[in-house]
């Protein structure tokens, strides 16, 4: 018969196999539970990467292109439409994309000489401005917006002296940004050199903007100082918008047409009507241009034709 000692040496043996057996046990159930968080992470990441692909996916920038494929194309309305699509289809870190679209839109108006619906959309942009959506600086924009207004206003053409007096009441209040709304309103009016005053002074204080660039130039054109057009198209290509770019490229052409560089105005009018395909006045440019530097040398009449 045992004896105590090895009794209790056996009792002690039991205990530790239970507990290793007790150790064991619990080492797999933790083992199980950590599987089973790992599965389920996993299938939360798999899911969550499945709908941030879905989001950054979506056709909303195929509406984007659609929209400035129809800008380019003179056609606003469609612009306008595909445009809009684009800003109300969802997805994730597009704000940036989403804000040059609204930029867009606000040149729709502005072509289509709704310049209080461009205002609005304008203001709108520059109460939500963050440089970090845009290029574009906070003061080009809210030019635009007095641009925008004061086109609306020389638009209605109700111009009368009492509108005029305020305008330069506040000009000579220190407001400088009223000198935009004198400029179109003497453009407006007919008083050409008042406009390009007033125009000029808006440019030095403020930076010169495609609009007044192409009007500039186009005044200068129509006086034959190709010399001072020429500067003005210069200075409009390197502004900060592009909104009336195309306008000041047909500048371009014609005073690279009045020098006689007729090969070079019919590559420039080349370039411009295949972004611009549904202009007619452009296409026009670019066919007498065809015309006058490829001349068609077959004789009219010939031999056989008097035989």
């Amino acid at each position: 018969m045992p004896d105590r000692e090895t009794i209790e040496n056996r009792r002690l043996q039991r205990e530790l196999r239970a507990k290793r057996a007790r150790a064991r046990e619990a080492r797999r159930r933790r083992n199980i539970r950590v599987f089973f968080l790992c599965t389920i992470f996993s299938i939360v990441v798999i899911i969550s990467s499945i709908v941030v692909i879905a989001h950054s996916i979506s056709d909303k920038k195929e509406h984007r292109d659609k929209g400035i494929k129809a800008f380019n194309e003179s056609s606003y309305e469609e612009a306008l439409k595909e445009f809009s699509i684009s800003i109300n289809t969802e997805q994730w870190f597009s704000s940036k994309m989403d804000y040059d679209t609204e930029l867009y839109i606000a040149a729709c108006y502005m072509r289509q000489g709704e310049y209080a619906e461009a205002s609005k959309q304008y203001k709108k942009l520059t109460d939500e401005y963050s440089s970090s959506k845009t290029s574009l600086d906070r003061d080009t924009i809210m030019g635009m917006m007095f641009l925008a207004d004061a086109l609306e206003q020389a638009n209605t053409g109700d111009i009368s002296d009492a509108t005029i007096s305020q305008l330069k009441k506040e000009y000579e209040a220190g407001n400088v940004s009223m000198s935009i709304f004198l400029g179109t309103s003497y453009q407006q009016m007919g008083n050409y050199e008042e406009m390009v005053n007033y125009y000029t002074i808006y440019a030095d204080k403020f930076g010169i903007n495609t609009y007044i660039a192409y009007q500039l130039s186009a005044y200068y054109l129509d006086i034959g100082d190709t010399e001072t057009a020429t500067d003005y198209v210069n200075k409009g290509m390197n502004a900060e918008d592009d909104l009336y770019l195309d306008m000041l490229q047909f500048n371009d052409i014609i005073i690279t047409e009045k020098n006689h560089d007729y090969v070079g105005a019919l590559n420039k009018a080349r370039a411009l009507t295949e972004a611009y395909p549904d202009n007619e006045t452009y296409k026009r440019e670019y066919d007498f241009l065809d015309s006058r530097v490829n001349i068609d040398t077959t004789p009219v009449h010939t031999e056989s034709d008097a035989d």
